[in-house]
């Protein structure tokens, strides 16, 4: 069958993608990327086919404005009510980046993307959660199609609560700000609304099942498999390290993450770290690091090293909870203390690990060092940490892996294609 990935131009995005795009083409099917032009270094890098589509998106620095301007896009398991201005500011981002108005006399990437899906004639779509023009090119091709969830749904819970709130209101699943927003689009390609033009027919989670949101959602797990290019192995990565070794990484290796998209910044962190047995590697941006003043003797710092490659040599991993980097330390049964800087599925990946016993949360911006070096030997020395890793690895070994989601998706199509 004829299978195509739609994705948005993230690392993290991309690359949660690749291996079951790896199972599929291995299995003998014919897989494609349809992405902006400045996804092509991340799929043809995985040596994959990359159709491009529309403009330059620089979707990363538009997840840290919306970050900026509306304190965050993150949903809060602990406040369910609390989701309205993330359902706005979504609203806006995708409505800017693929539903507004044409120019006049040119093409939208929606009717691109629906020309090349007519063309090419997949069987099967897997979309990126926030790639909302490939439901409407599977839609109009007839294929089979769902998202591949790279953290916490909270498209499908904000679709949720906007039905509940309809509803509540005596109203329709399509009184909602975003099927009005979308509705011309998808009529000009003579849609008509359903549910799966927001959240697909069904959705792949690598997310672990108590992360999911409690919503009418058919969900297919499948096994978090790292992920992170290639690289020639260090030297300094050959042997097994004298003492414990920390992993320090600080996420937006292309940009500078400032003091105020994390709980603690570099300072007070390598402060932190400076007096602890053990050795740092911290994986900073140049920029980055020319915030953190003075470098312990006992801090290695690099600007990138696959974190595949670095973790399994790791005692404990210190990162600001993308729920990449936390489903690669639960690969590897690594403890972990999350450095919060809540963007997306921070919150989720911090109260799951608190509730598992399986990390830290350094929540609180006037923390001292010493108050930081405190949580850091915690995790260190404390076996029940490494302990409960390791019942959160066992669980993500139980789950299906991509390969074994081939079989699945092969039945899913010809249940789903028209």
């Amino acid at each position: 069958m004829r299978v195509l990935f739609a994705v948005i131009p993230l690392s993290s995005h991309v690359r949660t993608n690749i291996p079951l795009a790896q199972a599929l083409r291995s299995a003998g099917h014919d897989v494609r990327f349809a992405g902006h032009p400045n996804a092509e270094g991340l799929i043809t890098g995985a040596g994959m086919h990359a159709v491009l589509l529309g403009d330059v998106l620089d979707k990363s620095q538009e997840l840290l404005d919306d970050s900026a301007e509306s304190d965050g896009i993150a949903l809060d398991p602990d406040a369910p009510d609390a989701w309205e201005h993330v359902h706005e500011a979504l609203l806006r981002d995708l409505v800017a980046d693929y539903f507004g108005p044409r120019p006049p006399g040119g093409r939208s990437i929606v009717d691109e993307l629906v020309d090349h899906c007519r063309t090419y004639r997949p069987d099967l779509v897997i979309w990126d959660p926030l790639f909302l023009p490939a439901a409407v090119a599977a839609r109009a091709c007839g294929a089979a199609h769902g998202r591949l969830l790279w953290a916490s749904d909270n498209i499908g819970l904000l679709r949720a609560k906007a039905v509940e709130r309809a509803l509540r209101d005596g109203g329709s699943a399509g009184d909602d700000p975003w099927v009005r927003a979308l509705l011309p689009a998808w009529r000009r390609h003579g849609l008509e609304f359903g549910e799966d033009l927001i959240t697909g027919q069904w959705s792949i989670s690598t997310v672990p099942e108590r992360m999911r949101p409690a919503v009418a959602h058919t969900y297919l797990p499948m096994r978090y498999v790292p992920f992170d290019g290639g690289a020639a192995v260090p030297g300094w990565l050959h042997g097994a390290p004298e003492r414990p070794r920390l992993c320090v990484t600080w996420g937006g290796t292309a940009r500078s993450v400032t003091e105020r998209e994390s709980a603690v910044g570099l300072p007070t962190l390598f402060e932190a770290v400076a007096d602890l047995d053990c050795e740092v590697v911290a994986t900073v941006h140049p920029d980055q690091l020319a915030q953190a003043g003075p470098v312990p003797g006992n801090v290695r710092t690099v600007e990138y090293v696959p974190l595949s490659m670095l973790l399994p040599t790791c005692t404990a991993v210190v990162h600001q909870g993308g729920d990449s980097t936390f489903a690669t330390a639960v690969a590897h049964g690594l403890p972990q203390v999350v450095n919060l800087a809540p963007k997306w599925g921070e919150l989720y990946v911090a109260r799951y690990l608190e509730d598992r016993g399986a990390g830290v949360v350094l929540r609180e911006r006037d923390s001292s060092a010493a108050e930081v070096r405190g949580h850091l030997e915690r995790v260190l020395t404390d076996p029940s940490y490494r302990r409960a890793a390791g019942v959160l690895r066992e669980e993500m070994m139980a789950t299906p892996t991509p390969h074994d989601l081939v079989a699945v998706l092969e039945n899913v199509v010809m249940r789903h294609r028209r």
